[in-house]
């Protein structure tokens, strides 16, 4: 250490700034070797020091006195800085059916040839895969988590009542799928076995993690190795029977080194089209689709056109990803695009060579005719799937977005990674997608950084300015006003959640009388469907009970408690996506928009006190916690309004629970009827109560929100207030103007880069 004017002061070496000549491109960088990375390395470096030498004065105050209370405030918000900044990844969710090209595409976004099996990222299992950066060593791993031992049971017995159904109770598709699980894991020969003897210890020694109700990790220094180790607990294979562990995964997380451009900060997210009556997995699927803040559509580029399965797959489930997710935006992805027949495609088109301007005395005449009709069909592709999801009402009504909250990519991974390529490497659009990814990653990273540097230069301005003592009128006179700022801002916000308060409540109370109206019918809909004569249906009656009244199968999903109060949902729709939208400054309703204007410090403020070298840092202070809890506050609201928006069908469930289990329970001759019987009963026993219940629930979940918000608000602000205006300890050792300098210049080169 030196000393400088008597004051406690630390050597950093040089600033790291933006080098002049560009980065050779590669794959992926280190953090650390980065400008950026070596700034904020530097910045962290300056907090833990001023941390310490801060222990150090208050090794010197009692427990109770002011000095210690103001260290341990200081200390604690420095401790924080490396929690702060985006809470969680970005989360690509990836839909597409068998043989779409899915593990193909993420394989070369990535830059790997062999790190996913083929067909893994398919509709083949009902398994989650989720595919991240590894950013501790150069070694690629998974991260297997299985279902519990309980609940596999409980589901094998289910399959085994599949098998033994006969007659009109038989279900076809459903005794494929537990012949097929069943002789995935143990072999063909113990269909027919006993649960006793399938649930036996020595039936799951190949995963004895399993048994102990542990994860299964697997390293491998080459991406190829781990894609043969984990294809038994992913990809379903007729050839290896009684040797494939899907049935009992619930996801697997692959971990890849060397992505630190791509996946540092973004997960991309597997999510089976083909659901399964495994109700762990249900869940889990339900919570990533509303984790996603993007979702990647992929389909064969010759079924672009006509792609009805992935759409109906999408619009299903748009609610998990609007009103109950925070879903930004969404790609429709059209691979194989190089799979083209020249002739046939131009005289479809009515194409000819002078509409290229080619002849054939051209020089690689043919290939330039390929490329040309690729080129010309991914045109017609992208407008044909723009023009279909502009007639896609649903999305415009839950999203309220506009066409460019849709992209359109047509990409060739085998033009890619061709050494002689009929197309370049931008129009295989595999760089536009890693540029997106990119992106993703940036944001969080530079989001996370800016916020670091200006906690940091917050917590450097308190302590600058606590050391002054001849302001204390003035600072006074600050707190009076700030206070005052406080409560009228507060009031205003306070009477904006009213307003929200109300209306939903108003609302609700139109939905739960008509949802109250029509629930005996709505629920025959789905449990007493017409035309119905029993074949095959009544094991997914079963399912329905049997996983408390929601289940996702291979014909789709199937979810009686959202279904009950339907009409509910549908009134608060669109004001719920007003109020909550994942997006800043859309509209003046959202709560977003209203958070980012409330401020107790208006700039004209900051200007006025701009010259004084002590109200400056404690205004910039301010201003900065300010901002630290509004930033968290916006993350949480985005977390809450899924609990709120998901409560109304929980409450139902909730309500439902007793006879779901009831009528599970009822098996052979005859038991469809009595399921039946069971279900509707006890709907119309309870719809006077149910629906009321429901709404009670979704405005106390409300509620509890947005009485958070103001409260959060509220307390943050006057625990700052108190701490640097009515403070009167100091630290007189501490003279960080130096370091306050070093700090924004860091800060300044950092975003730079």
């Amino acid at each position: 250490m030196s000393k400088r004017a008597g004051k406690r002061t630390f050597g950093y070496g040089n600033i790291p700034t933006p080098h002049g000549t560009p980065r050779k491109q590669k794959r992926c960088s280190s953090p650390e070797r980065t400008s950026a990375g070596m700034c904020i390395t530097t910045a962290k470096k300056i907090m833990k020091n001023i941390e310490f030498n801060l222990s150090l004065h208050e090794k010197q105050y009692e427990d109770s006195s002011s000095p210690k209370k103001l260290i341990q405030y200081i200390r604690e918000n420095i401790s924080k800085l490396d929690k702060g900044g985006m809470k969680k990844k970005t989360t690509v969710g990836v839909f597409g059916k068998t043989g779409a090209g899915k593990s193909s595409l993420i394989n070369t976004i990535l830059g790997e040839k062999h790190l996913l099996p083929s067909g893994t990222l398919c509709a083949c299992t009902s398994v989650i895969i989720q595919v991240g950066a590894n950013i501790t060593d150069s070694n690629y791993t998974a991260e297997i988590e299985f279902i519990s031992k309980e609940e596999w049971e409980e589901e094998l017995k289910t399959l085994l009542n599949v098998l033994r159904e006969d007659g009109e109770e038989k279900d076809v598709a459903m005794c494929k799928t537990a012949t097929e699980k069943i002789t995935a894991l143990y072999g063909e020969e113990c269909v027919n076995m006993r649960v006793e003897d399938l649930m036996k210890d020595d039936k799951f020694s190949g995963i004895p993690e399993f048994l102990g109700s542990e994860t299964k990790k697997i390293t491998s220094k080459q991406a190829s190795d781990l894609s043969d180790e984990i294809r038994c607990y992913v990809q379903h294979d007729d050839s290896s029977p009684g040797e494939c562990y899907w049935p009992v995964v619930k996801s697997v997380t692959i971990k890849v080194p060397n992505c630190e451009d791509f996946l540092e900060h973004v997960l991309l997210v597997d999510l089976p089209g083909t659901g399964d009556c495994n109700k762990t997995r249900d869940q889990m699927w339900r919570s990533k689709l509303r984790e996603c803040s993007t979702v990647w559509i992929v389909s064969e580029m010759n079924r672009a056109g006509s792609e009805q399965e992935a759409w109906e797959l999408v619009c299903n489930s748009v609610r998990h990803m609007a009103q109950a997710g925070e879903c930004r935006s969404m790609s429709f992805i059209c691979t194989k695009t190089d799979q083209i027949e020249t002739e046939k495609y131009m005289r479809s088109a009515k194409l000819k060579d002078k509409d290229f301007q080619i002849t054939p005395k051209d020089s690689q005449y043919n290939v330039k005719r390929k490329s040309k009709c690729i080129l010309h069909r991914n045109n017609k592709a992208k407008e044909l799937v723009q023009k279909s999801f502009k007639q896609l009402s649903t999305f415009k009504k839950h999203f309220n977005c506009d066409d460019n909250f849709l992209s359109v990519f047509t990409v060739s991974s085998k033009e890619f990674t061709k050494k002689r390529s009929i197309l370049t490497p931008d129009e295989t659009e595999i760089p536009k997608l890693r540029e997106v990814l990119m992106k993703y990653n940036n944001s969080h990273t530079n989001q996370t950084t800016s916020q670091y540097f200006s906690g940091a230069l917050g917590i450097l301005s308190l302590i600058q300015g606590i050391n002054a003592s001849d302001t204390e009128m003035m600072r006074n006179r600050l707190h009076e006003k700030f206070e005052r700022n406080l409560n009228n801002e507060l009031e205003r916000l306070q009477e904006y959640t009213g307003q929200i308060y109300s209306q939903l409540d108003q609302l609700l109370s139109k939905g739960a009388e008509e949802s109250e109206k029509n629930c005996v019918a709505s629920a025959e809909e789905l449990v007493k469907p017409k035309g119905t004569d029993g074949r095959g249906f009544h094991q997914s009656l079963t399912a329905l009970c049997k996983n408390d009244g929601a289940y996702r199968s291979k014909k789709g999903e199937t979810d009686l408690n959202t279904h009950l109060v339907k009409p509910m949902l549908q009134h608060v729709d669109t004001p719920f996506n007003e109020f909550f939208q994942v997006q800043e400054n859309v509209t003046d309703k959202s709560v977003q928009t209203n958070i980012n204007n409330f401020t107790i410090i208006p700039e004209h403020m900051i200007k006025i006190y701009q010259d004084s070298p002590v109200l400056s840092h404690l205004l910039k202070f301010l201003k900065t916690e300010e901002m630290k809890l509004k930033t968290a506050l916006k993350q949480d609201i985005v977390e809450q309004k899924k609990e709120i928006y998901t409560s109304l069908s929980e409450s139902i469930k909730t309500t439902m629970l007793p006879c779901y289990r009831r009528a599970a329970t009822k098996s052979g001759k005859g038991s469809m009827k009595e399921k039946q019987e069971i279900l509707l009963h006890h709907i119309k026993l309870s719809k006077s109560k149910m629906f009321q219940k429901a709404k009670k629930k979704m405005l106390e979940e409300l509620r509890t929100t947005l009485n958070y918000t103001v409260e959060e608000i509220r307390t943050g602000l006057t625990e700052s207030m108190e701490y640097s205006l009515l403070n009167t300890s100091t630290l007189p050792d501490m003279d960080v103007s130096k370091e306050i300098e070093i700090m924004e210049d860091l800060k300044g080169s950092s975003a730079q880069v």
